[in-house]
């Protein structure tokens, strides 16, 4: 049996208790045939198709991607507000998301999934940590660290100064320094929580499970790369400014390692950009589950202007960026059995009655968050 079906029946194992045996798919469509029948819905056997998808969709979702990627920007480049602004409506916005969380219908949908969700940010969060000390040890044991090799000849980056020299519209597009991981984040976070305003059809665990497990795999495929050639930095005297001399033992190395998280990267783990593979995920996850052509078109375009502005400020070769984007899709769509869009949840009739919120559910969601404000604050450190 290959590795996806081998995890597919680890994550089901709950539900194949309740059902008996059988493959994933065919759990799935026994739970789900019971919803519809027990919510007096017809039954057909037509498979689910984007327009069913999109009909379900709700057109609020799309506003708040625009004002996370527009308005935002614009209200940080060029009104300043204080910090204390920031703070209250980040207060306000948590407690409404908590209200929102608490008053939730749907909770007999998203339970199948939890397990699943605990699985994938559990395997997330260990590869992240391993990959930190990685970072260091690719860095620290670069021979030519003192050296400062000159950077490599990027033709992307002679191609977008080139460009920017020659038009100002475009010189304003690569570096305008409007977007970073937070835009990313925020966005994902909202089509995940979206699902308790009915904004797409689809579970919030489900979607977050993909989403945490493409950043495992993807950045272990990111790992093996930097620790296999190293690639001199593109900013030269980078060990120096960055980071104290090696130890001598193996396990003074280890020590260095754990004791910083590193959000902006070393000096050498280039091949192929974490940042990129991140942002990746924003139009990857919209487009999937969000099938709304303004969202996933801006999260499109803020992912190739970040790209390039990180070629420019000499984060990253081009040839990083663009790996980034190839390796992290594909991984993406490898894991399509994780949580495939062809399973969308059953529509719920209005009269029917909320589900009681589960304690140990409500848990995993705080969870979730304060992992998502650590990655947050480790990727501004």
């Amino acid at each position: 049996m290959q590795l996806p079906a081998l995890v597919a029946v680890w994550f089901d194992e709950a539900m194949r208790k309740r059902v008996g045996d059988g493959n994933g798919q065919q759990e799935y469509d026994m739970e789900q045939t019971h919803l519809l029948k027990k919510n007096g819905a017809t039954l057909s056997a037509r498979p689910v198709t984007g327009a069913d998808v999109a009909a379900r969709c709700r057109w609020q979702l799309g506003c708040v991607v625009g004002v996370i990627l527009l308005l935002l920007p614009l209200v940080q480049q060029h009104l300043g507000p204080p910090e204390v602004v920031w703070k209250a409506a980040l207060a306000t916005s948590l407690a409404f998301l908590t209200y929102k969380i608490l008053t939730f219908k749907r909770w007999a949908d998203e339970y199948p999934y939890v397990s699943r969700f605990l699985v994938c940010i559990a395997a997330m969060v260990v590869e992240l940590l391993c990959e930190n000390v990685m970072v260091w040890i690719v860095s620290a044991t670069d021979i030519h660290k003192y050296d400062d090799p000159p950077a490599l000849q990027d033709n992307g980056e002679i191609l977008f100064n080139y460009l920017a020299g020659r038009n100002g519209i475009l010189a304003w597009f690569i570096n305008c320094k409007w977007w970073n991981i937070m835009h990313f984040l925020g966005c994902v976070l909202c089509l995940a929580f979206s699902v308790a305003w009915d904004q797409h059809p689809y579970s919030g665990f489900g979607v977050m499970s993909r989403f945490c497990l493409t950043i495992c795999f993807s950045r272990i495929l990111r790992t093996v790369s930097f620790m296999s050639t190293v690639l001199p930095s593109p900013r030269p005297g980078c060990y120096r400014r960055r980071f104290p001399p090696p130890p001598d033992t193996v396990w003074g190395m280890i020590k260095v390692g754990i004791k910083q998280l590193r959000g902006f990267g070393g000096c050498n783990d280039l091949v192929f950009s974490g940042h990129g593979a991140f942002w990746t995920l924003g139009p990857l996850t919209f487009q999937t589950y969000y099938p709304n052509r303004l969202s996933t078109s801006l999260l499109w375009i803020a992912l190739i202007q970040t790209s390039i502005r990180d070629v420019i400020d000499k984060q990253h070769y081009s040839v990083d960026m663009f790996l980034a984007v190839v390796a992290t899709w594909a991984v993406w769509d490898w894991l399509e059995w994780v949580y495939p869009p062809s399973q969308p949840l059953p529509p719920r009739p209005k009269e029917q009655p909320g589900d009681k919120p589960n304690p140990y559910v409500l848990a995993v969601v705080a969870f979730g968050l304060l992992t998502a404000a650590v990655a947050v604050f480790v990727a501004k450190s």
